[in-house]
């Protein structure tokens, strides 16, 4: 969709762009046809012209002569005897009997000239190839959307197709791989448990296969969650946020008390609903969760609270700790992918607050964080209320 509005935007960038620029060239050719028509009426040697929308008039001494019938208010007289008397030609624009004359006053040796034209013809030409440019901007713009959808489904289908398919794979890979990596696992933790016997340096080594396989286990964890995550597209799903903050902090009951953790989860009344997938959300909330939980130190405090702001429009849902905190200069990085903080234990591969986020923007959300060394961190996500249901 995202590329549908740039193509389009760009088109009728272009369009607009275009259609502007023959605005001036039209308003632009309007003057110089006036401006021309004035110099040579004002240069003929007869006072009345073949044009009857053209009258000159000459002023000789205190004699003046012109063109028989003259539009009521002409000529100037004021300006042909400043004109006269040695002022500078001038130039003006009278309105009357429902047009707009010209009137260009000019000396010519002994006498003076005053040329009028009035402009009705010419505004009538401008108007017509306005009208011109804008029916085809109008056109263009029709034309443009039209193309920019279609280039873009176009561009995109084998882009979606290509997706999905990487999603499947690194669906199916970590499910492949689960198996024989839990078995290495388990395997590796028997031969410590029975090593007593062992010289160190190889007891060492298996602590240190333990570990990795734990890690690599946690790497795929992650994978699997960043090709679900990309695969849950934001749906029309009711959603109680603080029913899936209850639920997550139950099922991570046994965690917060193994890292003597207390958790507690504060709501306000209101409607805390939201509308998008459930399960999405779900692992938003829990990457929050897991990332104040390996950066929280024992007997330390999380707070989720949930709380519907801006008269009910938008949903907060906020996880705060008394952890380590982080610099603030990072708070531009953290939610990259792979950015990973130099403390805390859990998930600690970069993959958790970058799918978090792209969770709450597939949701039209927003996520910030804040948050200072010693002092804790705080995550603040906003989502779009669910419009009531009606009765």
């Amino acid at each position: 969709m995202s590329v549908a509005v740039s193509l389009t935007a760009a088109i009728s960038g272009m369009v607009l762009l275009v259609g502007a620029l023959a605005c001036l060239l039209v308003g632009q050719y309007h003057e110089y046809a006036v401006e021309r028509s004035l110099n040579d009426a004002i240069s003929c040697d007869e006072p009345a012209g073949e044009d009857p929308g053209v009258w000159l008039f000459v002023l000789s001494g205190e004699q003046w002569t012109g063109a028989g019938r003259v539009p009521p208010g002409l000529p100037l007289h004021d300006s042909m005897r400043a004109v006269a008397s040695g002022g500078r030609p001038m130039e003006e624009a009278v309105e009357g009997n429902g047009t707009v004359y010209r009137v260009l006053t000019k000396r010519f040796g002994t006498e003076v000239r005053q040329v009028v034209l009035d402009e009705s013809r010419q505004r009538r030409t401008r108007d017509g190839a306005l009208a011109a440019v804008t029916v085809s901007g109008l056109t263009g713009l029709v034309v443009a959307v039209a193309t920019g959808v279609m280039v873009a489904r176009r561009a995109l289908h084998p882009v979606a197709r290509l997706l999905d398919r990487r999603c499947r794979f690194v669906e199916d890979a970590s499910h492949e791989l689960r198996a024989p990596l839990t078995r290495l696992h388990m395997r590796s933790q028997l031969l410590l448990q029975r090593a007593d016997d062992l010289p160190e340096p190889l007891v060492t080594e298996l602590r240190r296969m333990v570990a990795d396989s734990r890690e690599l286990g946690e790497v795929l964890d992650d994978m699997l969650r960043g090709a679900r995550l990309r695969s849950d597209a934001p749906g029309d799903e009711r959603v109680d946020l603080a029913e899936v903050a209850a639920d997550l902090l139950g099922a991570e009951a046994g965690r917060l008390g193994e890292r003597e953790l207390v958790a507690v989860l504060e709501t306000r009344a209101g409607p805390l609903v939201v509308l998008g997938v459930k399960s999405a959300l779900r692992r938003m909330l829990s990457a929050l969760v897991d990332n104040a939980i390996g950066h929280t130190p024992p007997r330390g405090r999380i707070t989720v609270s949930v709380a519907a702001v801006d008269r009910g429009r938008t949903v907060e849902l906020v996880v705060e700790d008394t952890g380590v905190g982080f610099d603030p200069a990072q708070h531009r990085v953290m939610f990259n992918r792979f950015v990973r903080g130099a403390a805390g234990r859990g998930h600690r591969f970069g993959m958790g607050l970058a799918l978090a986020r792209e969770v709450v923007e597939s949701h039209g959300g927003t996520v910030v964080a804040a948050g200072r060394p010693g002092d804790g961190a705080r995550f603040t996500v906003r989502l779009p209320a669910a419009p009531l249901r009606s009765h």
